[in-house]
């Protein structure tokens, strides 16, 4: 897995790429069984709360994380020479998974996930780290696609608002929406945390998958606390995957 230099050329002007099918059919048919079986476990819990967590709402739309702490499977998945290869292309011979979520968004006809930096959720030095948007199956601008703004990680952490569905950095309302970025399943769209982006409505008639891989320099250090971010779990040593 190598950028080629118009791809360099893209991640450095807009702060995003895509790469198309990087996974097999098969690849891909294995880890969605896995994370499909704790998003389950996720919703039926959702239910018996109320419904809402954090910024998950059943029926709606769920962040199912720490799946590659839980699952062998998926730790090994993070570890794919094509994750790996990203990893230490774009931060250095030695990285971290950071985090990993899966972002299931089911039909709901109304509403958009706000416009947002990761670095909005969890600041943290060295910036920016790494997102990999995984499509588990195809992303559409029907099923509610990412969107991004092309060149925004190059404003820095801006400020965010909290809004009753996550923070937002830029309002919904503004005529200046970005681009969405629909891709076949199991392509990868590759973002900075600086990187403003949004996922649109899902107004059709299945599931909107994607598995989020987030990957960082290892030492990483919490803004907030001054401190390691504790339990990272170790995804190339040396330029090597492991």
């Amino acid at each position: 897995m190598e950028l080629t230099e118009m791809q360099w050329q893209t991640l450095e002007r807009d702060g995003f790429v895509v790469l198309e099918r990087v996974f097999t059919p098969d690849v891909l048919e294995h880890v969605t069984a896995r994370i499909e079986t704790f998003q389950k476990r996720h919703e039926e819990a959702l239910a018996q709360i109320g419904g809402t967590e954090g910024i998950s709402r059943a029926n709606e739309i769920t962040f199912t994380a720490y799946l590659a702490e839980h699952d062998p499977e998926l730790l090994a998945f993070c570890r794919r020479p094509e994750i790996a290869a990203l990893g230490v292309a774009l931060l250095g011979p030695d990285v971290d998974l950071y985090w990993n979520q899966a972002v299931f968004k089911m039909p709901e006809g109304e509403k958009q996930f706000p416009w947002h930096q990761d670095d909005g959720y969890t600041p943290v030095t060295p910036s920016p780290y790494l997102t990999l948007w995984i499509a588990l199956n195809e992303a559409t601008v029907s099923n509610g696609c990412v969107w991004v703004r092309p060149g925004s990680h190059k404003k820095g952490l801006v400020e965010h608002t909290p809004t009753p569905i996550g923070l937002a950095c830029h309002s919904l309302d503004d005529p200046d929406q970005g681009i969405p970025v629909p891709v076949p399943a199991g392509s990868i769209v590759v973002f900075w945390s600086l990187t403003m982006h949004k996922s649109g409505v899902n107004v059709s008639q299945g599931c909107r998958k994607a598995y989020i891989v987030q990957l960082a320099q290892a030492g990483l250090v919490s803004l907030r606390t001054g401190e390691p971010v504790p339990n990272l779990l170790p995804i190339a040593r040396g330029g090597k995957s492991l």
